[in-house]
C-alpha cells in the first residue's frame, strides 16, 4: 500500500512546526498527521501513512505515535520519537510532494488548538464519526473511508474556489 512510518511523519512534522515557531502537542500531533495522510489521499493519490490510525475518544489516533509521546501529556513534545533507547530518531525519505503536504499542513492546521482539531475530526459523516458509530472505540478506521472523505473535502473545496471565480 505504500506509506511512511507514523512516528517519522511524526518527526518530520514536529521538525517543520519547530521551523514555523510553533509548538504541538500530542493531541495535536496525532491529528496533524491523520489531515496530512488524508489529504495525500486527496491530492497525491496515495497514502502518507502506512500505520493504522484508531478511532479513540479524541479523534483519529496513531498508537504507535501516541505510546511514543504520550509522556508530554498536554504539554508541548520536546523530543522526536527514537528507536534504540533514544539513540536514532525514527525518519523517512519524503519526496517534495510530501514535503510540501507536509509543511501545508503544519501551516494550515498547526496553529489551532488541539481540541479544535479533535472537533474537525468528530463532525457527523467523517471517518472517525462512522467507525465510532458503527464499531466503537479502538476500531481501526480504514483507509478508503479517509480517502474518500477528503476527496469530497478536496472537491467541495475546489467547487467553492470556481463558484468565487464567477
Amino acid at each position: 500500500m505504500g506509506g511512511h512510518d507514523a512516528r517519522a511523519i511524526a518527526n518530520h512534522i514536529l521538525d517543520m512546526a519547530k521551523e514555523h515557531g510553533r509548538e504541538i502537542t500530542v493531541m495535536q500531533l496525532l491529528k496533524l498527521i491523520y489531515i496530512a495522510n488524508g489529504w495525500s489521499w486527496a491530492l497525491l493519490g496515495k497514502p502518507l501513512v502506512r500505520d493504522p490510525v484508531e478511532a479513540w475518544q479524541y479523534g483519529p489516533v496513531y498508537p504507535s505515535v501516541y505510546r511514543d509521546f504520550r509522556r508530554f501529556g498536554g504539554q508541548p513534545i520536546r523530543e522526536k520519537s527514537a528507536m534504540l533507547n533514544g539513540a536514532l530518531p525514527y525518519s523517512c525519505r519524503l519526496d517534495d510532494q510530501e514535503r510540501e503536504l507536509l509543511d501545508s499542513t503544519v501551516r494550515h492546521y498547526g496553529g489551532l488548538h488541539a481540541f479544535r482539531l479533535s472537533e474537525m475530526t468528530h463532525e457527523p459523516g467523517t471517518p472517525w464519526s462512522q467507525i465510532r458509530e458503527g464499531n466503537g472505540a479502538y476500531t481501526e478506521i480504514p483507509q478508503k473511508l479517509i480517502r474518500a472523505h477528503f476527496e469530497t473535502l478536496r472537491d467541495e473545496r475546489r467547487q467553492r474556489e470556481q463558484e468565487k471565480q464567477k
